[in-house]
């Protein structure tokens, strides 16, 4: 892993604990592009969602997604970042 993403899931996972006490609720939000394949992945890794919203561009070209999930601790939330980043094209935000 590049320094710069080591040193982002490090001080990411410090404000996380933080401002946490676990376990707790954590939203998630990505977009990707509007394509069957792209979704049902990304849904594929919230199994445990207590909701999954979408929204999509004007152009439908991009899907916005927001998801509160229960999470037992940090390091939950940095792998489900490092797993989701494998779909091609996803933006975390």
């Amino acid at each position: 892993m590049k320094k710069s993403k080591e040193s982002f899931y490090k001080n990411l996972k410090i404000k996380l604990d933080e401002s946490h006490i676990w376990p707790s609720k954590y939203v998630f939000k990505f977009i990707i592009k509007n394509n069957v394949e792209s979704i049902d992945e990304l849904i594929s890794y919230f199994t445990e969602s207590i909701n999954i919203s979408k929204n999509f561009s004007s152009n439908k070209k991009y899907v916005s997604f927001t998801i509160t999930c229960e999470m037992n601790a940090s390091e939950d939330i940095i792998k489900k970042y490092k797993d989701v980043s494998e779909i091609e094209g996803i933006i975390s935000l």
